[in-house]
């Protein structure tokens, strides 16, 4: 698909979106090489599809830069959209024509497409090709739409929220097939709040909250800066008393670096020592019943709590 390039296939230089008091996008930079997977990683409201929708031309940044493929995005528009693909949260398309005939009707939009039954096979769809698009599963569905993006020979490809509302197996085959892309000669932009969808695919991520950019950088880089060596997880239940709870919670509090609580009874203690972690951990089950405590390995959800001193709920929301 895509040619060598040594330029960044996307930069954004101070990219900011108003939307009169509110800042949607606030001073994003960016440089996403090609061949990439990239992440941009926040809940919902962080401005994740707003900064992609400015990338891709259907919103109008109020300050700022941004070029795609060496394109500037206000004065060579058409011409970038004619190289990108786009995958919509909210995707729809023809619910009554089967797979092969949508991906069909996108190819004959244009002038150099890709075979359709070879980008079915690539995506292992070739068995469902004749299958009307309303019959398919969640996932099914999800890849018939990365298919038609993809039919276009885009350069880049953009998913947003591509695994939204999908079940554990379908979401882990919808990786199986965004993480071939770029084999493929794609590079790819995705937004997500599941911070197991970066760690699975993404090759760099960009941590977004409120609009802005906490940090970019690899996921081991990220979890090697900004996450402690250890967490105590303790998960407490109906029979845990105040007393008890605020037992665990000061003990954590004297030891850890740092102690979030959660909307899902849950207290963490983040640790930069494995010792301290250990130690904290042989304690807290010493103070009541009403308790269950884990000792976890560093994630994304780490640097996400040291970097937004929140976690994210399973909707994508800040909890």
């Amino acid at each position: 698909m895509a040619s060598e390039r040594s330029q960044p296939v996307i930069t954004t230089t101070d990219l900011r979106k108003e939307y009169g008091s509110t800042v949607a996008v606030d001073d994003i930079s960016l440089e996403i090489e090609d061949g990439e997977i990239f992440g941009l990683l926040g809940p919902n409201g962080a401005g994740k599809t707003t900064a992609i929708e400015i990338i891709q031309g259907l919103r109008t940044p109020t300050s700022g830069e941004a070029t795609v493929l060496g394109l500037d995005i206000q004065t060579d528009l058409h011409k970038i959209k004619d190289r990108i693909g786009v995958v919509p949260q909210s995707f729809h398309t023809f619910e009554r024509l089967t797979v092969r005939e949508n991906v069909a009707l996108i190819a004959n939009l244009h002038t150099e497409p890709l075979a359709v039954d070879d980008v079915l096979d690539e995506l292992a769809l070739r068995e469902w090709a004749d299958d009307p698009f309303h019959s398919l599963s969640g996932g099914y569905q999800r890849r018939t739409g990365i298919a038609m993006a993809l039919v276009g020979d885009p350069d880049v490809l953009f998913l947003d929220e591509p695994t939204t509302g999908l079940d554990p197996a379908a979401r882990r085959a919808t990786w199986e097939q965004i993480e071939q892309l770029p084999a493929m000669g794609t590079t790819v932009v995705l937004t997500t709040h599941y911070m197991e969808e970066v760690e699975y695919l993404a090759d760099r991520v960009a941590l977004l909250v409120d609009g802005h950019v906490k940090a970019i950088d690899t996921v081991p880089a990220l979890i090697n800066t900004y996450a402690g060596e250890l967490k105590v997880v303790v998960h407490l239940d109906e029979s845990t008393t105040g007393t008890e709870a605020d037992a665990l919670e000061a003990t954590l509090r004297e030891t850890a670096d740092s102690v979030h609580k959660t909307d899902a009874d849950k207290l963490i203690g983040v640790f930069g020592e494995r010792q301290a972690a250990q130690d904290t951990y042989s304690e807290l089950h010493d103070i009541g019943t009403g308790h269950s405590i884990d000792l976890v390995s560093p994630d994304m959800e780490d640097v996400f709590l040291t970097l937004a001193d929140s976690t994210l709920s399973p909707g994508g929301e800040l909890q």
